[in-house]
């Protein structure tokens, strides 16, 4: 049985701000973790973070949504429409991932993103229409691939790289930025600041059709890195990273102020 359904459920119940229903559908010792933070541990606490969260982030609207699911995990990729504090309109890029228990509730979840409005060059813009306008593939085709890719990046094999990477790949990366052509590519990867202690390893590789969802930690207990990968034809062409900004050292509130203008009707003196 699918958990798109109750992903959509609470989907729907952030977008119009139903708090209760929000905290019913998590366990009552739901982990959250989110790259606002804090790191959440109750349902209680979950409900109460959207209620800020939602503050923050008026008039909510998740769109764009794709998924990913598999066995009790699902993935879902989506642009978040919304309105600041000074009640401009925004969009988000987020990428979701949901662990569901036996009973249907959501046992685990984070919440990865970019930064606020990431605007795509044409080179960018074209390899997305390429990606989102492929319909074929397989998840087991799309699983071989992606750890074919996986051993070539452990290895160095840049040659094995080039084989599975389309020529005009595109990375879209919210924080370090956005780049076209495999060598590239690679290049803005290797190029994101390391931390001083312990390795990135992938904890996670959920595979559909033409998309696989990629989770990195150095600490699996502290989520940093959600890539979701577009493939056409067996060959990687988009990238898109979705970091954890407050575990990486990035304010997710950079540029934004942290409390809302209210409205409030002028009355004359």
């Amino acid at each position: 049985m699918s958990n798109i359904p109750a992903v959509n459920a609470l989907i729907t119940a952030i977008n119009f701000d139903r708090f209760a229903e929000i905290e019913a559908r998590h366990a009552p010792d739901a982990v959250f973790h989110s790259f606002r933070g804090p790191t959440l541990r109750s349902s209680v606490a979950i409900a109460d973070w959207h209620k800020e969260f939602l503050r923050d982030y008026a008039d909510c609207n998740y769109t764009e949504l794709e998924y990913i699911e598999q066995d009790n995990v699902v993935a879902v990729r989506a642009t978040i429409e919304a309105k600041g504090y000074d009640w401009r309109p925004f969009t988000q890029r987020v990428v979701e991932v949901l662990e569901f228990n036996d009973a249907g509730e959501i046992a685990v979840r984070r919440l990865y993103g970019m930064l606020r409005d990431i605007e795509l060059d044409k080179a960018a813009s074209a390899s997305m229409a390429d990606a989102q306008g492929y319909k074929g593939g397989s998840a087991s085709a799309t699983r071989s691939t992606m750890e074919k890719l996986l051993a070539a990046i452990a290895t160095g094999d840049m040659d094995g790289i080039r084989e599975l990477t389309h020529e005009k790949a595109t990375v879209i990366d919210g924080v370090f930025g956005i780049a076209t052509g495999v060598e590239n590519l690679v290049d803005l990867i290797a190029s994101r600041p390391a931390p001083s202690f312990g390795t990135e390893r992938v904890t996670r590789l959920l595979a559909g059709e033409h998309d696989a969802l990629l989770e990195l930690a150095i600490d699996p207990s502290r989520p940093r890195l959600a890539e979701w990968f577009r493939l056409v034809d067996g060959k990687v062409r988009v990238v898109e990273a979705y970091w954890m900004l407050r575990e990486i050292g990035v304010n997710p509130y950079e540029n934004y102020a942290g409390d809302r203008h209210a409205r409030r009707a002028i009355l004359p003196i």
